[in-house]
């Protein structure tokens, strides 16, 4: 459809509002200077503001050209591209923007402006073996199992001497176990002067040869057998040594139990 006749192009639109202004001729022979002052500037506000409509409706008429319409296009593209890359997930986490070459790095030395390095946590102690799985196939086997279980301590993480009976507990009847729980334990409280941490290094099972137990015979159902342990301590002080045990092992309907210790 062709334009109206009487509509000028735009560029004739703000071609007028740049030119000079004729005024009216009563405005001309206004008496007073000031008179005539105030009558042309509301004259030319009137004129730019007639201007100005009529500019904008000759914009809303022009159709939208082939390069504007995909200017467009392009710039809703690039605003939902930058919304998927920036813009939180669905859950509410906000998206992760890798780097070639990222690693994670961990520190060992003092950190800039003052920071301290962090103190690593205390390393936890082995957590007991599930019933079914602890070996109480031989005598030897409960008693290695309990003494490993038994004296691999760490007083910042077990706080109380009864977290390594819980550990042993798997090789030992359940009278030993509430035997163990109602009374202190000497080495324990050596190590937490100390500030240590006890590992089991090695363990040794062989006959009985005390005279407290001499006497008594091994049967099928019980035996005795020396236990010994040798330790590390780390802590203030860092040591080794070794504690011997003489343990009562019996036989039960699901396999070996330590029933009795001397020497803790």
């Amino acid at each position: 459809m062709s334009k109206d006749k009487n509509q000028r192009p735009s560029s004739e639109w703000r071609e007028l509002l740049k030119a000079d202004y004729d005024y009216p001729e009563e405005i001309e022979k206004a008496g007073k200077r000031r008179v005539r002052r105030k009558a042309r500037k509301a004259y030319r506000q009137e004129q730019r503001e007639e201007y100005k409509r009529r500019l904008a409706d000759e914009r809303r008429r022009e159709p939208i050209t082939a390069g504007g319409a995909i200017l467009v296009m392009v710039v809703v593209l690039a605003i939902g591209a930058a919304a998927t890359h920036w813009w939180p997930d669905r859950t509410g986490a906000p998206s992760t923007v890798g780097h070639a070459g990222d690693t994670t790095r961990v520190q060992t030395g003092g950190g800039q402006d003052g920071e301290q390095p962090s103190t690593p946590p205390a390393p936890k102690p082995p957590q007991p073996s599930p019933s079914a799985k602890a070996d109480r196939s031989k005598p030897e086997k409960s008693a290695e199992g309990w003494a490993r279980a038994y004296l691999t301590r760490n007083p910042p993480v077990d706080k109380t001497h009864t977290a390594s009976v819980d550990r042993a507990a798997p090789w030992m009847t359940d009278a030993l176990v509430v035997n163990l729980k109602q009374f202190d334990d000497k080495a324990w409280a050596e190590l937490v002067s100390n500030g240590g941490v006890s590992k089991v290094d090695k363990v040794t099972v062989g006959p009985a040869d005390d005279d407290r137990v001499r006497k008594q015979a091994d049967t099928e159902a019980r035996v005795w057998r020396k236990t010994s342990v040798d330790i590390t301590v780390k802590g203030y002080r860092t040591y080794t040594e070794t504690r011997v045990y003489l343990t009562e092992i019996m036989l039960t309907s699901d396999g070996w139990r330590v029933g009795r210790v001397l020497g803790v």
